[in-house]
């Protein structure tokens, strides 16, 4: 398994659609997107050990607002786990705690053939 990290950070207060910037809430939350891809045979097994690894990992993390596993609507392979967090200081906080090891050294992630992690910083929110 290997994971690529890829951080894109853009400016809070920055809209491309100025005459739409009134109408959005400005935010500085972060949010981390991990893809996996998961073949057929192992997709069930995979939800379920991911989605108990989530709920017992992520419980009580600070600046953590919601997580969530998407499953691929069809015949697909690639499945996402969304962390959105306050801000980045609170992403950042959780790459350095207990939390983050343990749901990185969960035995489910050995049912995926390949993961790749991006990193998004929100601009905007309607």
């Amino acid at each position: 398994m290997h994971i690529i990290a890829i951080a894109v950070r853009a400016s809070a207060g920055r809209d491309s659609h100025r005459h739409h910037a009134d109408n959005r809430e400005k935010t500085g939350m972060t949010t981390a997107v991990t893809e996996f891809t998961v073949a057929a045979p192992a997709q069930g097994a995979f939800e379920d050990n991911f989605t108990a690894g989530m709920r017992t990992a992520l419980n009580d993390v600070p600046g953590l607002r919601n997580a969530r596993l998407l499953r691929p609507r069809k015949d697909a392979h690639g499945y996402l786990a969304v962390l959105h967090f306050e801000d980045d200081a609170a992403f950042t906080a959780y790459t350095s705690s207990e939390a983050f090891r343990a749901a990185h050294t969960d035995p489910t992630h050995s049912l995926s053939d390949d993961n790749r992690v991006t990193v998004f910083e929100a601009v905007t929110q309607v």
